[in-house]
């Protein structure tokens, strides 16, 4: 097994043009995993390796050649300044959605909120929620309890009391009503779109939906009119191109001040409306 730093930068540097991105990727990897200093990364000094070091830096490597994103190799994402727990139970954070909060924060909405977050996941949005409103109070949901284990473990890990998780479909095992804010990423790619064959690693139930990616939208806009307080705020992420047709779902649905939102790549991203 190797035992110099320099044989393996060596190695990783040669699967570059086969792997674009992996370079990058092993720095980022030997500071998170094996806390190694950017001088000792970055200095053309060798370094010895253990056997365990080395053991997991071939990991890495058997990985990343099986295109494993980065934050599934760590079990570690950031959102919203924070670091979340993750594994291909759940999504990989997105900075798109970090918007949700920003627009969130952003409403003229009590701390003390009641607020719901359709499609949990990870959790990171919910807890982010939570943890920017600190008295108010979160729920997250979702369908699949592989999802549920996981925003319980990063429950846990922020030690966040004001949110709390329960499995249900959307709505459909949710008791409460009366909340003044819904916010959702739901599934809304489309199952033909091409994109999907670059994100094989993540959970197909997470990204696709029926309809022309449509159908969760059309449910969450529909369920969440009638658990909203009068004048609460339902905030969804959709795809790029889903703008018009969110919109129209939501005046269907008697949403009123319906408003869009460009993601950092100036795409309509987000979509906004008041019951």
């Amino acid at each position: 097994m190797i035992t110099s730093l320099n044989l393996y930068k060596d190695k990783i540097t040669k699967l570059e043009s086969l792997l674009p991105g992996i370079s990058n990727n092993f720095r980022f990897y030997l500071k998170k995993a094996l806390n190694y200093s950017d001088s000792s990364i970055i200095l053309s000094d060798d370094i010895y390796v253990s056997d365990q070091e080395a053991s997991l830096i071939e990991e890495f490597i058997n990985l990343s050649k099986k295109q494993v994103p980065i934050e599934y190799i760590l079990n570690d994402s950031e959102f919203y300044g924070r670091n979340f727990y993750v594994d291909n139970r759940v999504l990989i954070p997105r900075d798109e959605t970090e918007l949700i909060i920003d627009i969130l924060l952003d409403q003229d909405i009590k701390n003390t909120s009641k607020i719901i977050d359709l499609g949990t996941g990870s959790g990171c949005l919910g807890i982010s929620i939570a943890l920017e409103l600190p008295e108010s109070s979160v729920l997250g949901v979702d369908k699949y309890l592989d999802a549920i284990d996981v925003a319980i473990k990063n429950k846990d890990i922020h030690r966040v009391s004001n949110f709390n998780v329960k499995q249900s479909d959307w709505f459909s095992n949710v008791n409460e009503e009366n909340f003044e804010l819904v916010v959702s990423n739901p599934p809304y790619i489309e199952s033909t779109d091409i994109h999907l064959k670059n994100l094989n690693h993540e959970p197909r139930s997470a990204l696709v939906s029926q309809e022309k990616g449509l159908l969760d939208l059309k449910k969450i806009c529909s369920q969440a009119y009638n658990n909203l307080k009068k004048d609460g705020i339902l905030i969804l992420e959709h795809g790029y191109n889903q703008a018009d047709d969110v919109k129209k779902i939501m005046e269907l649905n008697n949403y009123s001040e319906i408003e869009n939102f460009k993601d950092y790549h100036l795409h309509p991203r987000i979509t906004l409306g008041k019951k």
